[in-house]
């Protein structure tokens, strides 16, 4: 086994990292992310989560068919932060009361999204979708703070209220990037 892969196996094993293990050279996109449990020689035998942060199998792989490994990669980060926050993550979708109490619009989602705080996914007419938080309305036009997967600050966009296509209160993914920017101490809060 060359030296380097030994020593990134190692190290994942010890910091109870994932790794990124690639195995298909005809595919190179493809590849499969775990916790190391043991390696020799010939094999390293990960357990293999998934993108949900959720563990699916234990695998081997077989050393000679391994061409790269992934480290501590955005990716890889991502997915580790939602198996080290499962309980958060997957927490039940709590329904805000008025939502059976008002007759909903574009404009009251997004109002009422304005002034709980809360992180939403809106998707345009134009194809465009963003995570945010919804910082201005008017009648007319939404000024968003937006933010990356990974919670990196993105900017903030406008635009017209009637290119909301739909809107997503809360999913796994906003729940995440909500968690990741309460660590961080720069949520709406």
């Amino acid at each position: 086994m060359p030296g380097l892969f030994q020593e990134i196996f190692e190290r994942a094993r010890q910091e109870k990292r994932l790794v990124g293990v690639r195995t298909s050279q005809s595919d190179p996109g493809r590849f499969s992310v775990g916790y190391v449990l043991s390696y020799s020689d010939e094999v390293v035998v990960l357990r293999i989560i998934n993108r949900d942060g959720m563990p699916t199998a234990i695998q081997s792989f077989n050393l000679p068919e391994i061409f790269q490994l992934d480290y501590d990669d955005q990716y890889i980060r991502h997915v580790e932060f939602k198996a080290d926050n499962l309980d958060k993550v997957y927490a039940g979708i709590k329904s805000p009361p008025f939502l059976e109490q008002e007759y909903l619009t574009v404009p009251l989602l997004l109002e009422r999204a304005q002034q709980m705080g809360q992180l939403v996914n809106v998707y345009t007419h134009l194809g465009m979708d963003y995570y945010g938080y919804v910082r201005q309305l008017t009648a007319e036009q939404v000024l968003m703070e937006c933010y990356t997967e990974y919670g990196l600050s993105d900017g903030v966009v406008v635009f017209r209220v009637e290119e909301v296509r739909n809107f997503i209160w809360s999913n796994e993914d906003s729940r995440v990037l909500e968690l990741r920017l309460k660590q961080r101490g720069t949520s709406q809060g």
